[in-house]
């Protein structure tokens, strides 16, 4: 088979490199198709350093010379396409819902777990049999990483294996790097501290305050600013001990992992958000909130220092919570996802 991947946008490598490694692995052709949009540099580097196939622009999706496509964004032409085609969200089960109608032009409707799963039925019950409830690909490397693939990251950031890590992994809006404090990795002088910027954060100039706080913390001897070519938090994931955040959809996949996070609920808006605070809320998916239970929810940076230090001495405070809500966002977590893609897609 001729299997394409459509990468609209950075973030979608980590879902589609676990799949496409199964098919190439049992010998069918791999090509990614690559926006030309934006990106695209940045793109190149990611398909280059991962010895693949690739192309730019969507016009390839057209050459009818595909088997089948994945698509991790709602392109509604994928309607007119003659392969089958195969749409997965690059995010669990928390994310907008504005991405469900896509199950109208695909063929085949990927989700993680049983949540997912029983809305969309309930939704689109005429789509039923589009859906495949399969786990979540992003987290096949997680499961299947060696003591070894971890000692790689500790010595390229020159992070001490004796200390806890905690991984500050904010989105780009609405944020709460600025409402960080410029002192904050000195509160944890005994951790390794990795900040995961969203690659936007790098990008985009009206962001270029975020850029400037983090580099009066790169100055902190535990502090490492990772830099834009870290397009993968999946490593990070995989080392880290604690995780901070805000809106990103990632505290809740670190969550699924039977690791705490804690979530800072207080935001650097934009004006227009501050005379119109409607709109935060719509930005803001409102099935996240049926989840914040498995998180510690801090609306000042003291509660984040304060629940941070908590977290480090009992992280298993909220295991429970967390291990019952692990199948429902993620599903099976087995590290054999991509491979049951890949017999779903070959048998249809």
């Amino acid at each position: 088979m001729r299997i394409y991947f459509y990468v609209a946008y950075p973030y979608y490598f980590p879902h589609f490199l676990p799949i496409s490694s199964v098919f190439s692995k049992y010998g069918h052709e791999v090509i990614y198709i690559l926006s030309e949009a934006q990106n695209s540099s940045n793109m190149e580097m990611i398909a280059k350093e991962n010895q693949l196939t690739y192309l730019f622009g969507t016009i390839h999706l057209f050459d009818q010379k595909a088997d089948a496509i994945f698509f991790a964004n709602p392109f509604e032409e994928a309607a007119k396409l003659d392969a089958l085609t195969i749409f997965l969200e690059h995010g669990i089960g928390t994310k907008s819902t504005s991405f469900y109608h896509a199950i109208e032009y695909f063929d085949i409707y990927l989700v993680e777990g049983i949540q997912k799963y029983e809305r969309l039925k309930t939704l689109y019950p005429q789509y039923e049999n589009k859906l495949a409830k399969v786990g979540f690909s992003k987290f096949d490397p997680i499961i299947n990483s060696s003591k070894a693939d971890k000692k790689i990251l500790f010595d390229k950031y020159k992070l001490d294996p004796n200390k806890k890590t905690i991984l500050y992994a904010p989105t780009f809006f609405p944020s709460s790097i600025e409402k960080m404090h410029d002192s904050f990795p000195e509160a944890f002088s005994d951790c390794n501290i990795l900040v995961k910027p969203h690659y936007l954060t790098y990008e985009r100039k009206k962001y270029k305050k975020q850029l400037k706080k983090f580099q009066k913390w790169e100055k902190y001897s535990n502090c490492t600013i990772l830099p834009l070519s870290e397009y993968n938090l999946v490593p990070f994931l995989t080392l880290s001990d604690i995780m901070i955040s805000d809106e990103s959809s990632a505290m809740f996949e670190f969550a699924a992992l039977n690791k705490p996070v804690i979530s800072n609920r207080y935001f650097k808006l934009r004006l227009s958000y501050y005379l119109m605070p409607k709109k935060l809320t719509k930005r803001i998916d409102k099935s996240k909130e049926y989840y914040r239970s498995i998180l510690d929810n801090a609306h000042t940076y003291k509660e984040t220092l304060q629940y941070t230090k908590e977290a480090l001495q009992t992280p298993q405070k909220l295991e429970a919570k967390r291990l019952a809500f692990s199948q429902d966002l993620c599903g099976k977590i087995d590290g054999n996802v991509s491979e049951r893609i890949y017999n779903l897609v070959k048998n249809r």
